[in-house]
């Protein structure tokens, strides 16, 4: 039997749409063993993943059990499928014996995933920013900064990525483009250096989240409280409806003060204190 920890990633961070990721501490754990029957579930991406390497080096994957500690929400926008494709294509290296390098990894998980923004912080940890070019994932990983933390909030709805795509334009204006090029690099520039006062400026969008907070009923109000809470950054997490507020370290007050403002919005919202995570996919 072996065992796999994947962190949560949020992707996006505002403006950094499809490109920026960041590894929070919320930790799935899964367990695989070798099997007397099959388990068998296309649309299961743990188990898909795992095949996907043993299909990758040519060899038959042998019947496995597959047991999951879950700790990420599912369908809200923490990178919970990119957790899957991790744990499963780290899991199949290891019992394949195939022996794929992390690089390797992180092309067949993005091309499982569709887009690496997610995947490569799951296997990385830490800040990355990821690109597609052709066939091949380019990427930047950073330690993450220790003097912020993450103020996690979720609804009980799910949001699946397919709906959230869904709603978002087929062309954006130039100066949307523009407006979105400029904040994404003063992201990166906030996130490397820990420049929570660039950060307040850096974590505005003009390509998804004004379409995307359709669908997430109270994200301004939300957002708005955060902000007047001492938030220095509030976004929607990957495709949502997760709404991340990005806090200094030494805050103490905010928790408590937004965990009772939710109560009074819709959608029965918790907020999950987290911190950044460094440590990448890994057997435990």
């Amino acid at each position: 039997m072996i065992e796999v920890a994947v962190k949560a990633t949020t992707a996006n961070l505002g403006p950094g749409f499809d490109c920026l990721g960041l590894a929070l501490d919320i930790e799935n754990r899964v367990r695989f063993a070798e099997a007397d029957m099959d388990f068998q579930d296309e649309n299961n991406l743990i188990y898909m993943s795992a095949k996907r390497i043993f299909d990758y080096v040519g060899k038959a994957m042998p019947f496995l059990h597959i047991e999951q500690e879950i700790n990420i929400p599912i369908c809200r926008g923490l990178g919970s499928s990119a957790a899957c494709i991790a744990a499963g294509c780290t899991a199949g290296n290891v019992l394949s014996a195939a022996n794929l390098s992390i690089d390797e990894l992180i092309k067949i998980g993005t091309e499982i995933e569709g887009h690496p923004d997610n995947i490569v912080p799951a296997f990385l940890g830490g800040f990355t920013v990821s690109s597609q070019d052709g066939d091949r994932v380019v990427y930047f990983r950073k330690e993450a900064y220790g003097g912020f933390k993450y103020a996690v909030m979720y609804p009980e709805f799910t949001l699946p990525t397919s709906q959230s795509r869904g709603v978002l334009p087929k062309e954006i204006a130039f100066g949307d483009g523009v407006f979105n090029i400029s904040r994404s690099s003063l992201l990166t520039a906030a996130m490397i250096t820990g420049d929570g006062e660039l950060l307040k400026y850096a974590c505005k969008d003009a390509i998804h989240q004004p379409y995307r907070k359709s669908l997430v009923a109270g994200f301004d109000e939300i957002t708005g409280r955060a902000h007047s809470l001492g938030a220095l950054a509030a976004f929607l997490s990957g495709a949502g409806p997760t709404i991340i507020a990005v806090l200094p370290a030494d805050d103490m007050g905010f928790e408590a003060a937004m965990k009772e403002y939710l109560k009074g919005m819709t959608g029965s919202w918790t907020l999950k204190a987290a911190g950044a995570s460094n440590i990448g996919v890994e057997i435990v």
